[in-house]
């Protein structure tokens, strides 16, 4: 059985919260007309208005996985494979709490999508590249992990050996592992 698959089965069990996508379109061959919309419940861009628009074919996208049937399964493994999407799970509801709603999760990750350099000037963050974002996460500190993670419960991705690489917040400190 392979990596992908284990984690697939994982994300069956009961109880689990629909996965998320985060999904880098500029690494999507005809751009955010070939998106695949369909396998998502809800899916949206991480950018807004203006922006959203003009830079829609290299913009960020994220989208909660409507099933875990096989076509999603295959879209999914695609996605990882080719270094365009990020797997983004939520922990499993504790006692009869519901999880983060789409909405909530949308701008929790439009957060980062501009960060400032050193001297004051508001930069494009690329963290959705699942090809950077394992060194980004390693560089932050408690307080920035602990903001970037908020309710997320882990993120995987495909390593640049086609192995999945699992990301989570563990007391605080970031946990890597394939």
């Amino acid at each position: 059985m392979s990596a992908f698959t284990e984690l697939w089965s994982q994300l069956k069990q009961p109880g689990q919260p629909a996965p998320y996508m985060l999904i880098d379109c500029a690494g999507v061959e005809g751009g955010a007309e070939r998106l695949p919309r369909d396998i998502f419940d809800e899916f949206e861009c991480l950018f807004t208005g203006d922006l959203a628009e003009e830079l829609e074919d290299v913009a960020p996208y994220l989208g909660r996985l409507a099933s875990l049937g096989p076509e999603a399964q295959a879209v999914v493994e695609d996605l990882l494979a080719r270094h365009l999407g990020i797997l983004v799970t939520l922990p499993p509801p504790a006692g009869s709490d519901e999880p983060p709603s789409f909405s909530q999760v949308h701008r929790h990750f439009r957060k980062f999508n501009v960060v400032y350099g050193p001297e004051g000037k508001p930069l494009f963050f690329r963290y959705y590249d699942p090809r950077v974002i394992v060194d980004v996460l390693k560089v932050l500190d408690e307080q920035q992990l602990i903001s970037f993670f908020g309710p997320v419960a882990w993120l995987c991705l495909a390593g640049a050996d086609g192995c999945m690489v699992h990301c989570t917040l563990a007391a605080g400190q970031l946990a890597v592992r394939e």
